[in-house]
């Protein structure tokens, strides 16, 4: 008779559901999205949710229930004091990982990209995480532009708004970052230079 080790089962089923919404270095989507474009099955699912996040959840919690089994047989005991943090542990088991997974991911690809550039070119913009917001005295429109400097050494960097639609004349903010820094540079713009953008204006960032 064949005995069936939980442990190593509902390793090996979790990693699968986890594998299929990791995207590695150089891909542009998730492997579960890869692999329903090859099969050419539907990637949208109930209320608009995609299938292959569906997919992937449901065979990461057939895993962490296989993986709690083993540990109710192994520790009994445990099992009992802890119980009522299952509900939370099954959540975090599957939300966690693959984000923090897929955000390392992200990260070393950047750094691979932009460790061998130089002053400039070590900068790398992080668009997603910059934002503008009006102050209150609604005179003040003020940017936060989010940087990272992949450079080994602090450097002084300028951002160099053109002259374009809104903005009579050329703006340059200096800021300085130390090394492997991110940092969040604040620019202030007035609304009416802002009033043809939608987002922060197009700038280049000099050294």
């Amino acid at each position: 008779m064949i005995k069936v080790s939980y442990n190593v089962l509902g390793s090996a089923v979790y990693l699968v559901g986890l594998a299929l919404v990791l995207k590695f270095p150089g891909q542009e989507s998730m492997v579960g999205n890869q692999l329903f474009e090859e099969f050419s099955w539907t990637q949208e699912g109930l209320f608009g949710l995609s299938t292959v996040w569906l997919v992937a959840a449901s065979i990461q919690f057939i895993g962490v229930l296989l993986l709690i089994k083993w540990f109710t047989d192994e520790y009994p005991t445990h099992r009992r004091k802890f119980r009522y943090l299952e509900p939370l542990f099954l959540i975090a088991a599957v939300v966690i990982p693959s984000i923090a997974v897929n955000n390392l991911f992200k990260m070393g690809e950047d750094v691979y990209a932009y460790s061998g550039q130089s002053g400039a070119d070590a900068v790398l913009y992080l668009h997603e995480e910059s934002s503008c917001a009006q102050r209150t005295d609604g005179e003040t429109v003020e940017c936060s532009i989010v940087l990272r400097n992949f450079q080994h050494h602090s450097q002084q960097i300028k951002l160099v708004f053109p002259e374009i639609e809104g903005l009579h004349k050329e703006k340059v903010t200096t800021a300085y970052l130390q090394q492997r820094e991110k940092r969040a540079i604040k620019v202030s713009f007035s609304p009416e230079e802002l009033k043809h953008h939608d987002d922060i204006p197009n700038f280049q960032i000099e050294s």
